[in-house]
């Protein structure tokens, strides 16, 4: 009687040790688990926007002499360019030059319609990740600018923007649209100062300057640039920025 009831207690003991055995082992694997957890754990992305971008010529939409203005349809792409490169902002832009050879391999005149899907195709090709296009027209002594960003891997729209104002103040109205489009992709933008009369004429001088330089037109080029100049200083910056003239 004695003897069994010895065996029964070393039985009892060796499950309660064999449980403590069990429970400590299941308390270190969970250990393990959260630590692999927490070391699986993504690292988390502070800023995902696309920072190559694109920006197409504008369609030209004026009411008002649209033969007399369709050159500001590259002029103005080119000098938003220019407002975002100088405002020290991180994204990295296409330079002009690169996307006119692609708008004469696609057939797209300067002041053709660029829709959503044409827009998508271009920047995939140019390796944007992000697109610029929209329209303008100038109505009497005013100009409306409109602009769209689209996502190019999902066509995303990221921003759509409407900007109206006085014909005289278009470089700074392109400088505006600038500022929205940094805000848009969420990097800095530090405008430079603008000292000039900002007179539209002298952004048309240089949006034909822009056209001779595509035909190869270097001597006409300079020409219409140094008239640009002339009538606003302002605009030396857009031109110390144009590759190929010299």
């Amino acid at each position: 009687m004695k003897e069994d009831l010895m065996n029964r207690l070393k039985i009892l003991a060796l499950i309660v040790i064999l449980a403590v055995i069990v429970f400590i082992a299941g308390c270190a694997g969970a250990k393990k688990e959260d630590i692999k957890a927490k070391d699986e754990q993504p690292v988390a992305v502070v800023d995902q926007a696309p920072k190559t971008m694109a920006i197409l010529p504008f369609e030209n939409n004026s009411v008002t002499d649209p033969d007399k203005f369709a050159p500001l349809s590259k002029g103005l792409s080119a000098m938003l360019i220019t407002d975002l490169k100088n405002s020290g902002t991180s994204l990295k832009l296409i330079e002009r030059e690169k996307i006119q050879s692609l708008l004469k391999e696609v057939a797209l005149s300067q002041s053709g319609s660029v829709d959503q899907a044409t827009a998508v195709k271009a920047g995939k090709i140019l390796g944007a990740q992000s697109i610029v296009f929209g329209s303008f027209m100038v109505l009497g002594n005013k100009v409306r600018m409109d602009a769209r960003i689209i996502k190019v891997e999902t066509s995303e729209v990221m921003m759509a923007e409407s900007m109206t104002g006085e014909s005289d103040a278009f470089m700074n109205l392109a400088m505006d649209l600038a500022g929205k489009i940094a805000k848009s992709m969420k990097v800095a933008f530090n405008p430079v100062t603008l000292k000039g009369e900002s007179d539209i004429n002298a952004a048309l001088y240089f949006s034909k300057g822009l056209d001779a330089l595509d035909r190869g037109d270097k001597k006409e080029a300079k020409r219409l640039f140094s008239k640009s100049i002339e009538l606003d200083p302002a605009y030396k910056a857009q031109v110390d920025n144009v590759k190929g003239l010299n």
